[in-house]
């Protein structure tokens, strides 16, 4: 296996990664959902221990940290993203609760 198709993986990573993050500015949230499944299948790739025995020996360690960082930046991203969305939806909730309670006295 050459170098490139050893970080390929990490490549691939991000680019689930990239994809979901997409997904959430887009507010797909039925194709984010898919798309995770899928970049969890690829996460897994990295608790195999030969891989990153392989990554070692071919002494590629700083470029998969870089490739790594990345995809942790990317997760950040779309942590505080998809935090924002959560708060947003939930005030809106409580807006259209408080709305039906008001409606409801008025009715009276």
């Amino acid at each position: 296996m050459d170098n490139n198709e050893l970080l390929k993986p990490l490549y691939e990573i991000l680019v689930r990664a990239q994809e979901l993050f997409r997904f959430a500015q887009a507010e797909e949230w039925d194709a984010m959902n898919t798309a995770a499944s899928k970049y969890q299948e690829h996460v897994t790739f990295l608790d195999d221990d030969s891989y990153i025995q392989a990554i070692n020996d071919a002494h590629l360690v700083d470029e998969a940290k870089a490739i790594i960082v990345s995809i942790q930046c990317v997760n950040d991203d779309l942590d505080s993203y998809t935090l924002l969305q959560r708060e947003k939806v939930a005030s809106e909730l409580r807006q259209l609760s408080q709305s039906d309670k008001a409606l409801e006295a008025y009715g009276r």
